[in-house]
């Protein structure tokens, strides 16, 4: 784990939606109130990609990273991203490559009613390695969740991940149930994120203005694992810019 210093604040939250999503709640400009309100310093507004029926077209992602004013909000840097969706099991995202390179952050997985018929562990894992080696990624998405039909082969994809820099979060919106299955499932994205020497970021998830910057089943995950969430990305300016800002 990195030793970079860390602050006792939590600093930012990198996967959050809007109503542009379709299934969320709240708008763009209560994400950023809730944000601000919250002290965080940073905040990425990640909508589903538009393979999903409920989620924008690809205009409205051309056209927010084109909001000047974004970047000039007071107390709060707002990141232009997506949560992009694997269509096939070549590992294709539903967003162009060219519109991928100019956002700020780009997160990709495995959602429902994509297009993606993946019905095999080592079709779902085909898929999201030739996503790692394919395509601008960032992030890697709730890798497995007992939540989706989507299973993979753990080790492979965090191998994967980890040759490649890209984070695997770690995911509030799966574990605020703390169902075992659930539970057991991120002790083992853990221990291998562990044994690649990968860094930890968690990640709200947020559909709603008042989860934004909630990660407390994150950290309770980690303080169950003897690892202090202070260590995360989440928590550390220079690892936020190492890893998310690519500055360092």
């Amino acid at each position: 784990m990195s030793t970079a210093a860390t602050n006792s604040r939590l600093l930012g939250d990198f996967h959050i939606h809007t109503i542009a999503s379709g299934h969320a709640f709240s708008t763009l400009q209560e994400v950023i109130a809730s944000a601000q309100s919250r002290g965080l310093r940073y905040v990425a507004i990640t909508d589903h990609g538009p393979a999903r029926q409920d989620g924008p077209k690809l205009d409205y992602f051309k056209n927010l990273r084109r909001q000047d004013s974004l970047r000039e909000l007071p107390g709060v840097h707002v990141l232009v991203g997506v949560e992009a969706n694997i269509i096939n099991s070549w590992g294709d995202l539903d967003m162009p490559s060219k519109l991928l390179s100019e956002l700020d952050i780009v997160l990709a997985g495995f959602h429902n009613a994509t297009g993606y018929g993946g019905s095999s562990v080592a079709e779902n894992t085909r898929a999201l390695v030739g996503a790692l080696e394919k395509n601008r990624i960032d992030v890697i998405t709730h890798i497995g969740d007992p939540r989706f039909p989507y299973p993979v082969d753990l080790e492979e994809c965090i191998a994967a991940a980890a040759a490649k820099g890209v984070l695997v979060e770690l995911n509030q919106s799966a574990l605020h149930t703390w169902k075992p299955e659930n539970v057991a499932h991120y002790e083992r994205v853990l221990a291998l994120l562990a044994k690649y020497n990968m860094p930890l970021l968690m990640s709200s998830d947020a559909h709603i203005s008042y989860t934004v910057g909630n990660v407390s089943e994150c950290e309770r995950l980690l303080a169950n694992s003897g690892i202090d969430p202070l260590a995360t990305i989440n928590y550390s300016e220079d690892l936020i810019r190492k890893y998310i800002l690519k500055s360092a």
